[in-house]
């Protein structure tokens, strides 16, 4: 089912792609069908989340008892399993994440799409909070919207994602 701000895109019986916003108007009842099993989520396209919205995902998750491998999380997917943990369910993995990086002088933005077992070690997790790079727009220096253990918050949470 589709909701009104958030649509689902199945791949398969246990990946789907999840966009828009996730709001009171979610129904996330389609993933009754993976009750017990692996879930793969892409996150890569939600672009808000509210209370409600995240209230219905953590009860359905939970009552399914869905294990859940995140993928392609955004930016505001990451703020929310890293204030609420429940979000990822219990024994959940983020394989994936965007970090948003913000120019100081013009306030253009970068997305930077981190991996973990590719450019994060979660043994030794460590994030740049400023780009080397400067600003496409102005030259100036791009650092991190919000402070690296906001975005790592997760690593105490998640269990190791399968190779």
């Amino acid at each position: 089912m589709q909701s009104k701000g958030c649509r689902f895109d199945w791949n398969s019986t246990n990946s789907v792609v999840i966009s828009g916003e996730i709001d009171e108007y979610a129904d996330f009842s389609s993933l009754n069908n993976c009750s017990g099993q692996i879930l793969y989520v892409d996150f890569a396209k939600v672009t808000r989340l509210n209370s409600s919205g995240l209230r219905t995902w953590i009860q359905t998750i939970m009552k399914n008892k869905i294990q859940l491998v995140l993928r392609e999380c955004s930016a505001v997917v990451v703020e929310q399993f890293a204030m609420i943990p429940q979000f990822i369910g219990k024994n959940g993995t983020i394989e994936s994440f965007f970090a948003r990086y913000q120019c100081i002088s013009c306030v253009h933005e970068e997305l930077r799409r981190f991996q973990v077992g590719l450019n994060l070690d979660l043994a030794h997790p460590h994030m740049d909070a400023e780009l080397k790079e400067p600003c496409p727009e102005c030259g100036g220096c791009l650092e991190l919207d919000q402070a690296p253990e906001i975005y790592l918050s997760f690593i105490h949470l998640s269990t190791p994602a399968a190779s």
